[in-house]
């Protein structure tokens, strides 16, 4: 009896754990949106150099991001960027 309240347990944990980490993933996105959408300031969903030298993190790390080396970081590269 004691095993099975032991594994129930750590099942519960676990559970909470993943939904838990699930979240903070989807806050991270929800925050790295608003801080694209807030950066790409002509609304072309696409944020060029010009835009990205208003973050000077972003700015320094803008060539590492564009990994098609267009010029330009489009949604998908600034969140991956986000999550390194």
């Amino acid at each position: 009896m004691n095993k099975l309240i032991a594994l129930f347990a750590a099942t519960l944990l676990s559970v909470t754990a993943f939904a838990g980490d699930k979240e903070h993933k989807d806050h991270e996105m929800k925050s790295s949106a608003v801080t694209f959408d807030s950066l790409d300031k002509n609304g072309d969903a696409q944020i060029s150099k010009t835009e990205a030298a208003a973050d000077k993190s972003l700015a320094e790390s803008f060539a590492a991001a564009d990994s098609n080396g267009d010029g330009y970081l489009t949604k998908t590269e600034f969140t991956a960027r986000t999550r390194s």
